[in-house]
């Protein structure tokens, strides 16, 4: 598949966080199906779930051919909040996969990307910087952790157990904790294209469809990209 990166889908059927208003488990468990379906045509998928859901049982997963599955136990830090479960999944995983690729594209599994071919070759292309990410220009504070290309050289180094410096009940949220690390680390930079993600907010509930407004900002936001302003380096 061109020499393209794995993907990692992170999904919670059953979620187990606060600050978590999108908790039907059935609608989610169509969108992350739908995920699943829409992403395994680029690469070999790792799809990482961590909630009470019978997902061993459930065969509908079971019928995409070059999508691995892995179950984890609920997370016991509750209060951590979303993004402490997550990260700590993912160290999990490396910890446990027998064959953990040499690099990898990470998304919230019940999100689409739009523009996701331009996306996946950019990561496939990527020869000097060990890490994609995206950061949110307000506050600038802050990296979008719902999808980035990274490897795992780079990941067991600089972000292996990172997730325990989080706690969203005291506003301290992996976004923070990822970006003041990135900041110290170096080697790490911005997509040349702003993924454009569409899907419901796992926080607010609310969809997040690709408005006119919103291709507008990403345009605005990659000229800006190359045109070199500072932000483009994390």
């Amino acid at each position: 598949m061109k020499n393209y990166p794995s993907i990692v889908l992170t999904a919670t059927i059953i979620p187990n966080a606060i600050r978590t208003s999108h908790i039907d488990p059935i609608l989610r468990r169509e969108e992350y199906l739908n995920a699943i379906d829409f992403y395994q045509k680029y690469s070999d998928v790792y799809f990482l779930e961590n909630s009470s859901y019978d997902l061993m049982g459930d065969r509908d997963f079971f019928k995409f051919k070059n999508v691995h599955i892995r179950k984890f136990n609920p997370s016991l830090n509750y209060r951590e909040g979303k993004g402490y479960q997550e990260f700590e999944m993912l160290d999990m995983w490396l910890s446990s996969e027998v064959d953990v690729p040499s690099r990898w594209l990470k998304l919230t599994g019940r999100y689409l990307v739009e523009d996701f071919d331009e996306i996946i070759a950019e990561c496939a292309n990527e020869n000097k910087f060990s890490i994609i990410a995206e950061q949110k220009i307000f506050p600038s504070s802050v990296t979008r952790t719902d999808i980035f290309y990274v490897t795992t050289e780079f990941y067991k180094l600089h972000l292996l157990g990172i997730y325990k410096g989080v706690d969203d009940s005291k506003n301290n949220f992996i976004e923070h904790v990822i970006r003041k690390k990135l900041n110290s680390v170096g080697q790490c930079r911005l997509f040349r294209k702003s993924p454009l993600i569409k899907g419901i907010c796992g926080s607010t509930g609310r969809f997040m469809p690709i408005t006119f407004q919103r291709r507008l900002g990403h345009q605005v936001r990659n000229l800006l990209y190359r045109a070199n302003i500072k932000y483009r380096i994390i």
